[in-house]
């Protein structure tokens, strides 16, 4: 009863914060005030407006209300996440969550820098990304360490669910198609090749003219694009460049791999199966918490 009744406030009391979501607010009094105590960890205007803007950006069809209500949510629900794992010991380093992340977006083609600028140049401040992924990964800690002894996964599961992160992986390859008057020739060509490889964009300007050889670049391509053997080879060596020559209808072709993926570790993929295992729990939890909170909305 009390979580319907504190909603109802949120829902006309947030709306009032909407008037801030495109202009900035330069008066100290207005970025430092607390708009809502849960349980005693004070959420400030501030952290409204950053986290609103963001999920402005990522959701433009959102109506203001509807901004508004995920908004009040999602911090709520953060702050007692942090609050909770606190409670039983866990912890987290804000340097290890930028690391991951700049890894991850890497991995794409980007970094986490570039994806700093592009947050900054909508007017989001990309602390609020950081914030959120604490809240995610605290909470994930926690429910494994809570629920973990009814979660059954095995190793089978963790290389099924490689194989489908390598699957969605986009790769930028480039493809070095050999031919000369001989065998001998062609594998000395395509050894030096690799031998002196330095990046794709080199061998672009060193091999574009050179008679014997066809050269591809392919962007934004997957696996199931991949001719074989290089998908199979893909699957296992994704985080290098070099795959292995191969000599297919009396060509000898080079495959590199531009973009080399990282791709989280055995431990880190189980914990997240773990953790899609045990949503229900998750979500029962939070409702459980949040029903137990002081979530006091400040005039």
């Amino acid at each position: 009863m009390f979580y319907l009744y504190s909603k109802k406030i949120a829902v006309g009391f947030i709306s009032f914060f909407l008037m801030y979501l495109t202009t900035l607010q330069t008066n100290a009094e207005l970025i430092s005030k607390i708009i809502v105590l849960v349980n005693g960890t004070p959420i400030s205007q501030t952290d409204f407006q950053n986290r609103a803007k963001f999920i402005q950006s990522a959701n433009p069809n959102l109506n203001n209300n509807q901004i508004s209500n995920r908004t009040i949510d999602e911090l709520i629900n953060d702050a007692i996440k942090i609050s909770a794992a606190e409670e039983i010991g866990i912890t987290f380093s804000e340097e290890l969550i930028r690391a991951n992340l700049d890894a991850q977006l890497r991995s794409q083609g980007s970094s986490l820098e570039d994806y700093s600028k592009l947050l900054e140049s909508n007017l989001v401040n990309p602390q609020t990304v950081i914030d959120q992924r604490i809240a995610a990964e605290v909470w994930q800690q926690y429910i494994i360490q809570k629920y973990r002894r009814l979660a059954d996964i095995t190793q089978e599961d963790i290389e099924k669910e490689k194989k489908k992160l390598i699957s969605n992986e986009i790769f930028h390859l480039q493809q070095l198609k050999i031919n000369t008057s001989s065998s001998t020739k062609n594998f000395e060509l395509a050894e030096n090749i690799i031998n002196n490889f330095e990046s794709c964009a080199k061998n672009l300007s060193i091999y574009k003219d050179n008679l014997n050889i066809i050269l591809e670049d392919m962007f934004d391509i997957k696996l199931t694009s991949v001719m074989e053997p290089f998908a199979s080879f893909l699957e296992i060596k994704y985080d290098q460049f070099i795959l292995p020559i191969q000599n297919i209808d009396g060509e000898i072709i080079v495959m590199i791999n531009c973009t080399p993926k990282t791709l989280p570790s055995e431990f880190e993929i189980e914990n997240q199966l773990i953790g899609k295992q045990l949503e229900f729990f998750s979500e029962k939890e939070l409702r459980n918490l949040r029903q137990d909170s002081i979530i006091d909305f400040k005039s």
